[in-house]
This record gives structure tokens, C-alpha cells and sequence, in this order.
């Protein structure tokens, strides 16, 4: 959506506005534009600096990064504006929090001459130049000597005495228990098996077909089968443990666990998972087709046509998935051009290239050291000896490669090094050539730092991205509409079914793709519709319903997309935002292993705020229930299903029932029942 200001001031005025409405209220060390960018925010994400954090904040910090000797948070005095403090664990594993405890804080005078560390007169002329040489000393305070070792520097969203609205961030754990692990189960007799495509890491891919019920299509495109990819896992590491008493083969739950962590996803730029299907011995993962296939092989073979403006929206839409990704803390952790797949190639139409991000595979969690050794350049340095090590900052370093590939046209980084020569690569911190494409080549020098801390947010790179096309209009050859399409009206003939999510007395709601373009490359939706058997009075309510959803708007409202309409508009359909996580009734069984009383007061709480704000338009819900609770991610949920919402007279204090519709009567009141 685009804003219209009447002038370039008045456009930098609203931008200055917004930009520091997100800094007040979600991350106080980010800013969205560079044109309004504070000086003090650059400076500090420069050099690694916090705002005025409080010394509870801090020390808390330190805590959670490892609480190692020498680690230390610089951030801004609360009451000296021209004092920066150095907050350093000096004891390792202590949790004494008084001043003789293991933490010291260290004070940085910034005068005209420099930046200076109280109790010395050697200036230096910046931050960075005055922490490299305290690097090297050893620092001794009360009897206690240590050296600075790692600097913590601020997080994505971190909460802190900065912020007035916060939320807990939930840490991202690679392995979920079993019996949290969640996908749609698609039956065997639902797929045939087609060609042989290739191998991944110990699976086999092929071709296949999805068959679909005549009676699931009633109002879309009439397809009765689709075709889609499917990844088998080698039978010969499926779980054997009962029949022959060996340990247990971690590749069947590392497959499940990454088919779980897919269902989790709904992005444009993300392969869609269809689902899980246990075929005899074989565990198969049942995926979209994407047509043009991997991105290294079509860059081999169009080499000679490719773009710098292609290239750079290839790399503009791979940071997008992994800047989502990056949001709801998951780690793809296998970031390379064969896990890219080209859904439009892009070449002769002004459109442009439209990639997807396909599912890592086997976890590197569960793979060898020399597997890991195979993976150089594209895995971290630090997850080599160490897989443990897989986090968001590893697949900023994958990414960092794939935009050397990207660059390169699909050639292989390294393809001539044995694995002792690629291990001596890391081991001597060298980097790969520098590609003559500049601003692609900076974002992969930033990304690929062997320091996992230094690397930047995704949500960093989409913003420097933006700036480059401003800077660089020729790079932007995305196709811009004639005429004024209106966004909330869908076209019947553009939704594609994928499967049913749920159904009602009288509706159904199911999970499509709009894609108007034919290939694949439109979003995901939710679809409520009108059983074939419900009557004209129920075409009344789902309008109803349709008409008071596209008025709200609210953090914990399902949001409103728009509508279709079928049949000279005797029929109409609603389309809404597809949540993959589902409704509250079935996430919170499926994870009751890591949901704690506090994240569940936090549901609560979002859902009283929704009903909150339903109350203040005047509106009674009626049918609030975990089944009518969607859940967008661990820390947010949002109430939907209106079907039996109704609007309180402006003169009055509730509403009267005036239908014989069913009721949900066990999840009511004793007041509206009498």
C-alpha cells in the first residue's frame, strides 16, 4: 500500500513520526529509514551500543548470552547524557547482583577531544578506535583482573526499560519434543509417485501427483489433482531400534521436526508444505511443485541473459522469507541457490523473477562433522565443530553465500578445495572474492563475518535493500498496474484450494492460493464459504459477518482481506489472513510441553484486549471459544469466526436474540440464557 503526502517535508514528517512511534514501542535500537535516522541510533548500532538500559537490564543481558568473563554491554548513562557505561561480568556463574558482586561498571567520558575511560587521559576518536585497545589490556578492578572478551550488542525487539509496550521474545529451540511436532497427515492413496528428480541429504526426490475430492473443488478451479514434490527419506533411516536393539536413528524426528517447523510458515517467498504422508517404511514430505526448479541450475544455463536488476530482486526476495523467518525466531539453517527454487523465471516480461525458499532438509543438528566440513562455505564457521551452534545469525552467513552464488551466476563457492582445504579456509578467516555487482557484494561482506554477533538483522538488510533501489532506480523493474485495481475484490478464477482447515453447521473454511499470474506465485489465504446445502437466509449472515470484520481493525482481530463474489454476486466468499499455527484449541494440546502460566496469562490478555475493542464498536461476539481463537505466533493470538456477532443498537445497553439460529450455549453466561 502507498501514502500520498502533499510534500517531500511533509512525507519526511510522517516518516520521522512512525519511525520513532516503533522505536518508543518495539525495538529501541532499530530505525526504518535512513532519510530520518537519528544520529545517536546510528552511532550506537555502529559501535554496539544500547540506549539508557537501566544496570537490571544489563546485567540480565549478560545473563543470557552466556555470562562468560570479560563479556560486556556498553549503553548510554540514565543520567549523564555525556557518560557512556561498561557493563563487564567479572566473575563467571556468580549470581550475586550487589556492587561487590561480579559485575563492574566502567565509565566512558565523551568530551570534544574524543571518547575517554574515566581515570585515563588517552583519547581516542571513537567508540570502536577506544574498545579495539581495551581489547587488548588487562582490566583490573577491586582485586580483580580480567580481558574484555565479547561485546553484547543489541537484540531485535529486546525488551528493556526503553520500551513502554513490551512482549517477552521466546527463545527458538531447534528440537521439539515428538509430541509436540504438528503437520497435516495426507493418506497414501492421495499421492502416485512420478519421475525421479535427484537426491538431497539422505532423501530421494521425485514428482507426484496430489488427488483432491470431486466435492472439495465446488467453486474454484476445477483441478482434481495437482502436482507436487516429494521427498522421501531413505528407508534405511527409519527407526530400527525395536527390531534389532540399536540406538535410535535421529533422521526419522529430525524430518518430522523440520516438516513441523514448514507448517509453521505461510510467506509468498516460502515453498508450502502440503503435508506428511507415511507410506509402508518410507516417511514422504509432500510439497508444492515449483516449475522452473532449483536456482543454480537455471543461472547455469541463462548465465548469458541474467541481470543485475534480476539478480537483486532474487536477493530482495530471499531476505524478505528470511527476515520472516528471522520474526517468528526459526532457523532455516541450509540457505543455499538448490534450496531456491524459480517459480517465474522472469526474464522477457517486466514482472521479474519470483523465487521460494524450500524446506533445509535433514537438520545439520544430526549430521557428521564431515558432512558439516561439506557444507563450508555455506554453513557457519562456529556450527562446524559445533552444530549446536545453529542459530538466526547462521543463516545470516548462508545467506551471505547464496549472494555470492547469486552473483556468480549458480557457480559453487570452493569447488576445486578438498575438505582439509576448506577446513583450513575457516580456520584462517579468509573470505570468497569479491563480485563485481557493489551493493550486492557489501551485504554479503557484512553478513559474512566470522563474528556471529557483527553479522546484521534481516530486518537491517530489507531496510539497506530499500535504500538501494531508492538510490538505484534502474535495479527496480517490477511492473507497475495501468488502472487502479481495487485489493478486497478476488476473482473466482484466480483461487486455487489447497485443503480444508476447518467447517461449521452451515460454512467451511479452507486454505488457497490467489494467484492471478498462473504459476504459483500468489499469496495464501483463508477462504470462508457457504456449505452447498445452506439456504438464502445464511447468505444474509455470511454478509453480515463480511461487513462487520472489514470494520475492524486490532492486533488480536483476524484480519480482513476481502471478498469474492460467484454466480452475478448471488454467492460471495470472505477472504481473510491464513494463520498456519491454527486455532488455540488445537496449538495449545500439541504444545503444552513449552507453554508456561505466563504465556498463557499473555493469551488471555490478547484475547480480553480483542473483545475489548469489540465492546467499543458495539459489537457482541457470541461465540468465543479456543476453536474461534487463532493463534499467529507463540507470543500473539487473534480472535476470529463472526458468524454470530451481532451489533448493539447505539440507544442500547445488549442485544436482544431475535433468531432461532443455533447457540453455542455451553460457552455462555447464565445471564443471556435466562
Amino acid at each position: 500500500q502507498e501514502l500520498k503526502l502533499s510534500s517531500h517535508a511533509e512525507a519526511l514528517s510522517f516518516t520521522s513520526l512512525v519511525d520513532g512511534y516503533f522505536r518508543l514501542t518495539a525495538d529501541a535500537h532499530h530505525y526504518l529509514c535512513t532519510d530520518v535516522a537519528p544520529p545517536l541510533i546510528q552511532h550506537n548500532i555502529k559501535n554496539g551500543c544500547h540506549g539508557p538500559i537501566c544496570t537490571e537490564y544489563a546485567i540480565n543481558k549478560l545473563r543470557q548470552e552466556g555470562n562468560e568473563v570479560g563479556m560486556y554491554v556498553l549503553r548510554w548513562s540514565c543520567t549523564n547524557f555525556n557518560h557512556i557505561l561498561m557493563t563487564v561480568t567479572c566473575l563467571e556463574g556468580s549470581e550475586v547482583m550487589n556492587n561487590s558482586g561480579p559485575y563492574k561498571n566502567f565509565q566512558i567520558e565523551v568530551k570534544k577531544g574524543g571518547y575517554f575511560l574515566h581515570g585515563s587521559n588517552k583519547s581516542f576518536a571513537s567508540l570502536k578506535d577506544l574498545m579495539d585497545h581495551l581489547k587488548g589490556q588487562i582490566l583490573r578492578t577491586d582485586n580483580i583482573s580480567f580481558t574484555l572478551k565479547r561485546c553484547c550488542q543489541p537484540r531485535p525487539r529486546e525488551i528493556s526499560n526503553l520500551l513502554v509496550a513490551t512482549k517477552k521474545a521466546q527463545e527458538w529451540q531447534p528440537v521439539y519434543p515428538m509430541g509436540q511436532l504438528s503437520f497435516h497427515r495426507i493418506r497414501k492413496e492421495e499421492i502416485v509417485q512420478g519421475e525421479h528428480l535427484g537426491r538431497g541429504t539422505r532423501t530421494q526426490i521425485y514428482s507426484g501427483m496430489l488427488s483432491l475430492k470431486d466435492d472439495e473443488n465446488e467453486g474454484y478451479q476445477n483441478e482434481k489433482e495437482i502436482r507436487v514434490l516429494l521427498k522421501v527419506l531413505d528407508p534405511s533411516h527409519r527407526d530400527i531400534s525395536l527390531a534389532t536393539g540399536c540406538d535410535f536413528s535421529p533422521f526419522p524426528q529430525a524430518f518430522f521436526e523440520t516438516a513441523s517447523m514448514m507448517r509453521q510458515v505461510s510467506h509468498k517467498h516460502i515453498v508450502l508444505l502440503h503435508g506428511v504422508c507415511v507410506r509402508d517404511v518410507e516417511n514422504i514430505m509432500v510439497e508444492e511443485f515449483v516449475e522452473c526448479g532449483p536456482l543454480d541450475l537455471f543461472m547455469h544455463k541463462k548465465s548469458e541473459v541474467l541481470t543485475t536488476p534480476w539478480k537483486f530482486k532474487v536477493a530482495k526476495q530471499l531476505a524478505s522469507a528470511l527476515s520472516y523467518l528471522e520474526d517468528k525466531d526459526l532457523v532455516h539453517g541450509n540457505v543455499c541457490t538448490k534450496n531456491i527454487l524459480l517459480a517465474r523465471e522472469g526474464i522477457d516480461t517486466e514482472y521479474g523473477p519470483f523465487i521460494k525458499l524450500s524446506d533445509p532438509g535433514i537438520p545439520i543438528t544430526v549430521l557428521s562433522r564431515q558432512e558439516r566440513v561439506e557444507r563450508i562455505p555455506w554453513i557457519a564457521p562456529e556450527c562446524v565443530e559445533d552444530s549446536k551452534n545453529l542459530s538466526i545469525a547462521a543463516d545470516k552467513w548462508s545467506f551471505g553465500t547464496t549472494l555470492w552464488e547469486i552473483c556468480y551466476n549458480g557457480e559453487t563457492p570452493l569447488k576445486d578445495k578438498t575438505l582439509a582445504e576448506k577446513e583450513r579456509f575457516y580456520e584462517g578467516h579468509f573470505v570468497l572474492a569479491t563480485p563485481s555487482c557493489k551493493e550486492l557484494a557489501d551485504l554479503m561482506k557484512q553478513c559474512m563475518n566470522y563474528d556471529p554477533h557483527q553479522r546484521p538483522f534481516f530486518r537491517a538488510i530489507m531496510r539497506d535493500i530499500n535504500k538501494l533501489e531508492e538510490q538505484n532506480p534502474d535495479i527496480v523493474s517490477e511492473k507497475k498496474p495501468v488502472t487502479e485495481v481495487d485489493p478486497t475484490l478476488f476473482e473466482k478464477r484466480f483461487l486455487k484450494r489447497i485443503r480444508d482447515l476447518g467447517e461449521g453447521h452451515f460454512g467451511k473454511v479452507e486454505l488457497c492460493r490467489y494467484d492471478p499470474e498462473g504459476d504459483n506465485t500468489g499469496e495464501q489465504v483463508a477462504v470462508k464459504s457457504l456449505k452447498p446445502e445452506s439456504g438464502g437466509n445464511h447468505i444474509a449472515d455470511l454478509k453480515k459477518e463480511i461487513e462487520i470484520l472489514r470494520n475492524l481493525y486490532h492486533d488480536n482481530i483476524v484480519k480482513y482481506k476481502g471478498i469474492c463474489t460467484e454466480d452475478g454476486g448471488s454467492g460471495i466468499k470472505l477472504i481473510m489472513e491464513f494463520l498456519p499455527s491454527g486455532s488455540l484449541k488445537e496449538y495449545l494440546p500439541r504444545n503444552k510441553n513449552k507453554i508456561n502460566l505466563k504465556q498463557l496469562l499473555r493469551y488471555a490478555v490478547q484475547i480480553c484486549k480483542g473483545m475489548d475493542y469489540l465492546g467499543s464498536c458495539q459489537y457482541v461476539h457470541r461465540d468465543l471459544a479456543a476453536r474461534n481463537v487463532l493463534v499467529e505466533s507463540e507470543n500473539r493470538v487473534k480472535i476470529g469466526d463472526f458468524g454470530l456477532t451481532k451489533a448493539i443498537e447505539t440507544d442500547k445497553e445488549y442485544y436482544t436474540v431475535k433468531d432461532d439460529r443455533d447457540s453455542p450455549v455451553f460457552w455462555y453466561g447464565r445471564d443471556p440464557l435466562l
